[in-house]
């Protein structure tokens, strides 16, 4: 195995879990106080409408009110709501415009009006000039959208800054570039589990939390699956343009309640169906299939898994399935286990299938994909492919016991060199968090990188 080289600081924290399910994108509700906050922008000091939404200083803007604040500005925007058959509800963000160009189907209640109310955060879709973003949200009244102050930062790329309990300043002329070592010393990092992030070509990390924890990975697993999957298919024993009969117990996968995508036993299913279901769609069936496919049976699939991590030196490495759910012992108090590795080793993994097979990204990095024969269509659950350009995959992940998880690569050009920059974030508390944090890290190693080159191992 590589010798560890971390460019900065290693930190030593513990996350809280949160419940979470197969790498859907459930909604929350919160019992919310609507205030108004100040917003300075220049000399300009406006009301916006805002929330606290689950701790004290997690702040939420309106972004119909901020769009005033910034009029004039070198971040101005309008926003409009509207809906189509084809895309639903959203929004579109138009930079460079003056509020006053937007605004149609907008409005609020009046603060006077409301009350403490039940408001619910989800992702929501908005065009930004154009440019498919996914952001969690919270809408109230009449379609007005509120974004945490992290958002709107990553979306607008301004930087905020807190000036008070109740207002805050805007710099429009001032990227928004998180420092990695401020952000570490706050304790924002501190509800994760575990993060590596570094450089895949060279094996050389620039920062891990809790790296060498061995914790639950969730649907992250379906990544061995797809390298067993390409490796099979190296030496001639199965094939992505073949199609597969599904069996009984892919059936009874799908019709558990982890399970997404309806399979019928006997359905003959194109195996390049089933690698998008899995990789895109986070379908735990399609992984159940391919498993099946190559090897026969769900069990000794996991088998050739362990060997295969063992093969590897991934010494942390430990799975139960193939798709990343729990497995249940047979007893009257059973014991619930789940697929688990270190941040570290998934990383090597992660590197590993990049070198070996970068097709992967072909079907990682599709934001949306189509399965015709399941008639079947998904959004990609990886937030970072439609918010930070350049980003390709891997894969996202969650159950109860292993938090929102994340695998990201991004390439990186510098000094007439591309690297691929790998992401392995582990135990987030939700899936917004997990976004956040992870576009967060991957603008930080961008940057860091651009800058001072790619260290030689």
């Amino acid at each position: 195995m590589k010798t560890i080289r971390i460019l900065l600081s290693v930190t030593l924290c513990l996350a809280v879990l949160v419940a979470g399910g197969g790498g859907a994108f459930a909604v929350e509700y919160h019992f919310l106080q609507p205030f108004l906050i100040t917003v300075y922008v220049g000399d300009t000091a406006s009301g916006v409408r805002a929330y606290h939404v689950g701790y004290p200083n997690n702040i939420y803007l309106s972004l119909g009110d901020l769009a005033y604040a910034l009029d004039g500005s070198e971040k101005q925007y309008s926003i409009v709501y509207g809906s189509s058959t084809q895309d639903g509800e959203y929004h579109a963000v138009r930079t460079g415009q003056p509020a006053s160009s937007g605004g149609a189907g907008i409005s609020q209640t009046p603060l006077a009006e409301r009350t403490d109310v039940w408001l619910a955060i989800e992702r929501n879709r908005i065009f930004v000039d154009g440019a498919d973003r996914k952001y969690y949200t919270i809408r109230e009244g009449g379609h007005d959208l509120y974004m945490s102050l992290i958002d709107l930062q990553l979306m607008l790329d301004f930087t905020i800054e807190k000036t008070g309990d109740n207002s805050i300043r805007i710099f429009p002329d001032m990227p928004f570039e998180p420092d990695y070592l401020s952000l570490e010393s706050e304790g924002y990092f501190a509800y994760i589990n575990s993060f590596v992030l570094g450089d895949a070509d060279t094996g050389v990390l620039l920062c891990a939390l809790n790296h060498g924890d061995k914790v639950s990975i969730a649907s992250i697993s379906k990544l061995m699956t797809y390298l067993l999957f390409k490796e099979a298919e190296q030496r001639g024993e199965v094939s992505a343009s073949a199609s597969v009969t599904i069996s009984p117990a892919v059936e009874a996968v799908s019709k558990a309640g982890d399970g997404l995508i309806p399979m019928e036993a006997g359905q003959s299913v194109p195996v390049s169906e089933l690698l998008d279901a899995m990789l895109v769609a986070s379908s735990n069936e399609a992984a159940s299939a391919i498993a099946e496919y190559v090897a026969g049976s769900q069990e000794k699939f996991v088998e050739k898994m362990n060997l295969r991590a063992n093969e590897l030196g991934l010494t942390s490495a430990e799975f139960f399935t193939p798709n990343g759910l729990p497995i249940y012992s047979d007893s009257s108090i059973p014991g619930k286990l789940q697929n688990r590795m270190n941040a570290y080793d998934l990383f090597l993994l992660c590197a590993y299938i990049m070198q070996n097979f970068p097709e992967i990204t072909e079907i990682t990095s599709k934001t949306y994909a189509s399965m015709p024969t399941l008639e079947y269509t998904t959004a990609n659950s990886n937030p970072l492919l439609f918010n930070m350009p350049g980003v390709n995959g891997l894969k996202t992940g969650s159950t109860n016991r292993a938090g929102y998880c994340l695998a990201a690569s991004v390439p990186v050009t510098a000094g007439g060199e591309t690297h691929r920059i790998i992401l392995c974030l582990l135990g987030a508390e939700d899936a917004s968090e997990r976004g956040q944090a992870a576009e967060i890290l991957l603008r930080f190693a961008v940057r860091y990188y651009e800058h001072n080159g790619f260290p030689v191992p």
